[in-house]
């Protein structure tokens, strides 16, 4: 029986081309899209998941400092040797690991004399390959702790390092003044991992140097990871209230908290600075469940095409379910012939997406920036998969198969067709669905890349334009006595380097600041004090340290004031800006008030505009320039024209006093659109799928617009005969079709401004939503509408009345 329900299935498939092929599109586009969009999701929610006991697993890693309403909360990283005592608390069940990741400063590795800057590097201790799961390709995880001199390398480094994973095994790597020998092989971090190193050394190597040592075995470092495990029956809080315990008898400090989640939560949690020490993002809950919503959509307005324009042809199969019916063909035999179509043909463009989708799979993870794969021998892609097929069974063949199992063989000798005894509204609903979802789609659209040009616009409160930024090399700066703070020493040397490139014509200004100016990631809670601070009250501030010549470089706007000379007469002197003054309560006149950071004392001399120096998803907050402190980002302002020569001059100095590390620089303007890199991949995404979603829709209009021509075949030749001029049959049928999309747009407008709203919510600076933004999309979806109404509807009305009349 199935045989032959797929024989006859297949001879119509193959028989109504147009169909066919329209069907066949619109699904297979809308279902590539939709594979993706469940890859994402599944990865997004399987984060973590894949270690042993990973829910067991807490991350204590977010250290709170207590703020005014007014101060985001902040911190991360938690201390190197506190987990000795949390062991004492109970349901502790494998002791703890620690992980100190390279990602802020990097690590310069010599491989035969080639040096190279490599970022993803992690320090981790004796228990990190007992807590966490790694596929080891090659070598032996007790050969690398064994000697504190080894490393582990991920199989893609390998391969990039010494062409070859396997010879990799057993070569030697200089890192500093110390050799490396690779005793490991393991294959790349998942897509889903939180933990993206590429180069792994024992945490042992690093804490034998007696500097390194000295520094971070303290209550005040706060640059480890920290993970415990614990077992099932333990009260996570337990172990929270505990951890707090231990901070309170070693950290005389009452401003910080502490809590704990598990290890498969992490991810979501975007409380922290976390993801940036570790090589990866946090997710967004927010996106997760929006984009899971906006694969659902264009599966749903693509199988109301293939709905419309199967029960659009059902004319033409009249006779054939007449027949079956008179001879003693039952409901359900129809019902599963016509079921057995939907399946036959689901299945063909499953088959087809799968392929698209495997070779579209590089062009998306580029954009996405993940490495997700594509393998039938994956059961996780086979349940995605079945799971689909059964959906797009379930939305395109139900309906279809219960209107035409339920034909009634007596209308079929009276000559009447299926059509006209069902209702049309519901599939002019479903038409009407379609457009409402185009035009959110639209919407969001435009008001996505209208908000990432405001951004790129308020960026430019301060010039970024031919300025190059690169970093002195934290290990280099060690050599001078970083850690005793030998701040004249350190800014004499760097002196000597600005004035080394100021030498040649091609570069216009150099200047010196602590931290890139759109990324400042200095932070202290302590410390500052000024007139009318209470006592209790230690917000968290933003530190710019700064050249005299840092404000002409980038034009930074003053509100009052001055700007500090070029001398040492403002040695202890500071400017803040406007939010700092809100914040802090400072009484006018402000400039002239008395100013201090840990008894360093001076004044106020000026207040500056406020200018975003970090996301504008955050708040500005409080910040205070200055220029006593230690200095090793570089800003060179190039001459217009002279970007290849200044370039090389730049270089050229590099190496003549930093040998020992590759080069590496960025122009502002790439720096700053990588503040919003996930921003521009949710505006390329939705681009997408807003394009996907009005080609489909346009798809389901041409399908209504042949159902109508269809039924009104007749009518259009009579009309004809009696004189009725193309334009004015055009204008007929299609009046209802733009009363349709007319509805739609109506309907959709303020489920698209709602869904505006929730996405700028997470800018603390946003655009604001124009009634010009929802008319623009209305007018696109209408014209897009009708010139699909227009090409059905000149078609119809063009045929020849002759052959319209003889339909019977």
């Amino acid at each position: 029986m199935w045989r032959h329900y797929i024989k006859t299935a297949w001879r119509n498939i193959t028989r109504n081309r147009a169909t066919t092929l329209i069907n066949l599109f619109g699904l297979s586009v809308a279902l590539v899209a939709f594979i993706f969009i469940a890859l994402w999701v599944q990865n997004e929610l399987s984060f973590d998941s894949y270690h042993k006991d990973a829910k067991d697993i807490l991350p204590p890693a977010n250290v709170f400092l207590k703020q005014s309403d007014e101060q985001p909360m902040n911190g991360n990283k938690l201390l190197y040797h506190w987990e000795n005592l949390l062991n004492k608390a109970p349901g502790i069940e494998d002791g703890a690991t620690r992980i100190l990741p390279q990602n802020f400063s990097g690590t310069v590795l010599n491989i035969h004399n080639q040096l190279f800057a490599e970022k993803s590097c992690a320090y981790v201790d004796d228990n990190w390959f007992n807590m966490f799961h790694y596929d080891l390709l090659y070598g032996d995880i007790k050969s690398f702790y064994a000697n504190p001199f080894s490393i582990a390398l991920t199989e893609s480094k390998a391969k990039k390092y010494f062409g070859d994973d396997k010879k990799a095994l057993g070569q030697f790597i200089k890192i500093d003044s110390n050799t490396y020998q690779i005793k490991a092989i393991l294959k790349d971090n998942p897509a889903n991992s939180s933990f993206q190193s590429d180069i792994l050394i024992p945490l042992s190597a690093y804490l034998s140097n007696p500097s390194n040592y000295k520094n971070d075995y303290g209550w005040n470092n706060f640059n480890y990871l920290t993970f415990i495990k614990i077992s099932p029956n333990a009260n996570p809080a337990n172990i929270e209230r505990a951890a707090k315990n231990i901070f309170a008898q070693n950290k005389k400090d009452s401003t910080i908290t502490l809590s704990i989640e598990p290890l498969t939560q992490w991810h979501f949690d975007n409380r922290s600075s976390i993801s940036s020490m570790i090589g990866t993002r946090h997710g967004n809950r927010s996106s997760l469940y929006i984009f899971s919503i906006l694969g659902f959509l264009l599966l749903f307005i693509a199988s109301i095409n293939y709905v419309n324009l199967t029960v659009a042809r059902t004319n033409a199969r009249t006779k054939e379910i007449g027949i079956r019916k008179i001879i003693g063909g039952s409901r359900m035999q129809l019902f599963m012939q016509f079921l057995a179509e939907s399946l036959l043909f689901c299945s063909i463009v499953l088959a087809i997406s799968f392929i698209v989708a495997r070779l579209a799979l590089p062009i998306f993870n580029n954009v996405t920036e993940r490495q997700f794969t594509l393998s039938l021998s994956s059961l996780v892609v086979w349940k995605t998969l079945l799971g689909t097929l059964v959906l797009l069974v379930l939305l395109n063949g139900i309906y279809p198969a219960l209107i035409i199992a339920g034909f009634n063989p007596i209308n079929f000798l009276q000559g009447k067709s299926i059509l006209k005894f069902k209702n049309v509204f519901l599939r002019k609903s479903l038409v009407v669905v379609q457009f409402v979802i185009a035009m959110v789609f639209i919407v969001g659209a435009l008001v996505i890349t209208l908000q990432i040009r405001y951004i790129q616009r308020s960026g430019t409160s301060y010039n970024r334009g031919q300025v190059v930024s690169f970093q002195f090399p934290f290990q280099t700066l060690k050599q001078y006595n970083y850690f005793n703070f030998d701040k004249d020493k350190i800014s004499a040397y760097m002196q000597v380097i600005k004035n080394d490139m100021l030498k040649n014509n091609s570069v216009q200004d150099v200047e010196l600041a602590n931290a890139s100016i759109d990324n400042i990631n200095s932070w202290s809670s302590g410390g500052w004090d000024w007139k009318g601070r209470a006592k209790d009250f230690n917000p968290q501030v933003a530190r710019f340290v700064v050249d005299a010549g840092t404000k002409d470089m980038f034009n930074i706007q003053l509100k009052e004031g001055r700007w500090f000379r070029n001398d040492n007469s403002d040695k202890h002197n500071y400017i803040l800006n406007e939010t700092a003054v809100k914040v802090f309560g400072i009484k006018e006149p402000v400039i002239g008030q008395y100013f201090s950071r840990s008894g360093d004392t001076g004044q106020i001399i000026g207040v500056t505009k406020d200018f975003a120096f970090k996301s504008m998803h955050e708040k500005i907050t409080p910040m205070a320039i200055y220029t006593h402190e230690i200095k090793a980002t570089f800003f060179v302002k190039i001459a217009a024209g002279k970007i290849p020569e200044a370039m090389k001059t730049i270089e050229a100095t590099w190496k003549k006093f930093v040998p020992d590390a590759p080069f590496e620089y960025q122009f502002m303007n790439q720096a700053f659109d990588n503040l919003y890199k996930d921003d521009l991949t949710v505006s390329k995404l939705v681009l997408l799928f807003s394009c996907i979603s009005i080609i489909i829709s346009a798809l389901g209009l041409l399908g209504l617009a042949a159902f109508v021509a269809e039924q009104r075949t007749k009518e259009i030749g009579i009309r004809k005969v009696f004189g009725a001029s193309v334009r004015g049959i055009t204008l007929l049928l299609s009046k209802d079709f733009v009363k349709l999309v007319i509805i739609g747009i109506v309907i959709a407008m303020p489920v698209a401004w709602w869904a505006a709203n929730k996405w700028l919510n997470n800018f603390a600076y946003k655009i604001h939503l124009s009634w010009w933004i929802f008319l623009l999309a209305g007018i696109l979806v209408l014209l897009i509408a009708f010139l699909t109404i227009s090409f059905q509807t000149i078609r119809a009305a063009r045929a020849n009345p002759v052959k319209s009349l003889k339909t019977e």
